[in-house]
């Protein structure tokens, strides 16, 4: 009995603690630097904790996949917008962007492909707050990405 408490006392400790280190946003992935990495068919769950939180991803194509779609769920009543850089095999330009804005609560997504982005190419995302009052420590936005 003793142990069956110590195991619920464990798994409570570890969902309350853990959910929140999950989503400790400021001073995560704020720079193209510190990016966190996604991969193809991968998603992520992250918050904007303030007005100048910003989070940044990064894809690197390893394959011979040309086109790719980043997609960005903003939680329910909030406004998040990101923008995007390509990057060749040599660390050249190649092409940026930003993906469409459809509002609070919305999936905004953004697409690219083809010739020139191939394997070698790496692709940061940068998502932010659509305004200065767009931001929430406690509910997650979700990120989306799929290559072809």
């Amino acid at each position: 009995m003793i142990k069956k408490f110590m195991a619920l006392g464990a798994v409570v400790s570890v969902l309350t603690f853990g959910s929140q280190a999950a989503f400790a946003s400021d001073g995560w992935a704020d720079s193209k630097e510190t990016a966190h990495a996604i991969n193809d068919g991968g998603s992520f769950f992250q918050t904007i904790s303030d007005s100048t939180d910003v989070d940044w991803y990064v894809y690197r194509n390893n394959s011979d996949k040309s086109n790719w779609v980043f997609e960005l769920q903003s939680p329910a009543g909030i406004n998040y917008d990101y923008d995007w850089i390509a990057f060749g095999p040599n660390g050249e330009y190649i092409l940026s962007g930003t993906a469409g804005d459809l509002g609070p609560g919305q999936i905004d997504a953004a697409s690219a492909g083809g010739i020139g982005f191939g394997k070698g190419v790496t692709v940061y995302f940068k998502v932010r707050g659509h305004s200065s009052q767009d931001f929430d420590s406690r509910h997650a936005y979700a990120v989306y990405l799929s290559a072809w």
